[in-house]
């Protein structure tokens, strides 16, 4: 098993009052779904509603609607899009799916008095993604992660297997993109970024860059492409002038020869 990496989150978050968990009283989300949170076997457990979907509002009817289920399909299909890393073939012949992700999300780890600096809260951090993938045991040759992530303690932590061909930077990497959205309370958007960057590295892609603007990129887009017209504007009035102000003073000279 490869422990990888804990990040602390930075902003305080304050949310209901709800029971929190060990490593070992924490459901699982295929054969215990309803304590998940989920309708059905899902490989994302969600107790305490964290990630609660996001709602849309019709203005016409003022009817509610609620997104899809885009994180729950993209761990699904990572299974389906990624080869099997198994090095005996017999396995991967058996059951040719990829790599599994799945994401625990808590809104408190239980922990001891003395766990209340960063490095404790780490470590139990560490030690409870560890014990969540050992218990899950949803890999078929160590090629499974699982995501941690718990709320209330503002930690983030990814767990591998030895199989997995994730680096510790790539990891650190992408849990800074993911505290991006948490620092912001989007939790559901963090989490889907992480699985969608874990996914394109587990299919050997490129990552997706992070737009970390306060303007949309498009509206930074259409401002450089202003400040660009004004700035060629003022270099052609000021190569005009220049032009004018020469043929000015020729004219000046030959008006002196003249005379």
């Amino acid at each position: 098993m490869l422990p990888i990496l804990c990040t602390l989150l930075l902003p305080t978050v304050t949310l209901g009052a709800f029971a929190d968990y060990t490593p070992y009283t924490y459901p699982d989300s295929m054969t215990q779904s309803e304590l998940c949170g989920q309708s059905k076997p899902s490989f994302l457990c969600d107790p305490n509603n964290i990630t609660a979907k996001r709602k849309t509002k019709n203005p016409e009817n003022s009817t509610e609607t609620v997104e899809e289920d885009f994180m729950e399909k993209e761990l699904l299909y990572v299974r389906g899009e990624t080869n099997c890393s198994c090095f005996e073939p017999r396995m991967c012949a058996t059951s040719p799916r990829g790599y599994t992700i799945s994401i625990a999300v808590v809104e408190k780890m239980r922990l001891d008095n003395n766990e209340t600096t960063p490095e404790s809260i780490k470590s139990a951090a560490k030690i409870f993604a560890d014990v969540i993938r050992d218990r899950q045991s949803r890999g078929q040759c160590d090629d499974d992660l699982i995501i941690f992530f718990s709320a209330r303690d503002q930690v983030v932590y990814t767990s591998m297997g030895v199989a997995v061909p994730i680096t510790e930077e790539q990891v650190q990497r992408v849990s800074e993109q993911g505290e991006v959205f948490f620092r912001k309370m989007q939790y559901r958007e963090g989490l889907e970024w992480m699985t969608k960057q874990y996914k394109h590295l587990l299919k050997v892609e490129k990552m997706e860059k992070l737009w970390n603007w306060p303007l949309p990129e498009w509206v930074v887009f259409v401002l450089a492409g202003l400040v660009l017209i004004v700035l060629a504007s003022l270099i052609c009035t000021f190569v005009y002038i220049g032009i004018r102000f020469c043929r000015k003073d020729r004219r000046d000279e030959y008006s002196v020869v003249d005379n």
